[in-house]
């Protein structure tokens, strides 16, 4: 009897948690109309960087909030994968540095974390992070080992 009330206590706990809402796990995202994408490819890989307004991590504190001083108003994230196969890249964090093309102020960004986020009720692996970064026209390298990529002319302007 106590076996069985056990069992019933566990699923119960099991069935909570897969009914908790995905928010509460991952990234919320804006509208994808908020974000622009971008692709590109090196000779071992096909690198997508996606920027747009901030975005919340629900139950994290690993989302950046504040950077150079000034609360962070841009999310950038990067996904890499291997150009043969599709497959995602894991095993290495891509370096991402990004230029300022009117002042040429250029720095690297150095917290970038793997997460995944809710897009449409499917998750899609990146590595990504909240910054602060002034409206302008940018030129963002992302280096993956030994090869790089680089986009030029990405302009962020305010959003809503």
């Amino acid at each position: 009897m106590w076996m069985r009330a056990i069992a019933v206590a566990t699923l119960l706990g099991v069935m909570v948690l897969l009914a908790l809402p995905l928010k509460l796990v991952v990234a919320q995202m804006s509208t994808s109309a908020e974000f622009e994408e971008r692709a590109a490819q090196t000779a071992s890989y096909s690198i997508k960087i996606r920027t747009g307004p901030k975005v919340t991590m629900a139950m994290s504190s690993t989302m950046t909030t504040a950077d150079q001083g000034k609360p962070v108003n841009r999310h950038i994230e990067v996904h890499v994968f291997n150009r043969s196969s599709g497959a995602e890249v894991k095993n290495v964090v891509p370096v991402v540095r990004v230029t300022n093309q009117a002042t040429g102020a250029s720095r690297a960004l150095t917290n970038l974390m793997a997460c995944r986020t809710s897009n449409h009720r499917e998750t899609e692996p990146h590595f990504g992070d909240n910054v602060y970064l002034p409206d302008g026209r940018y030129t963002m390298t992302v280096a993956v080992r030994q090869e790089t990529a680089v986009f030029r002319d990405v302009v962020l302007k305010a959003t809503k």
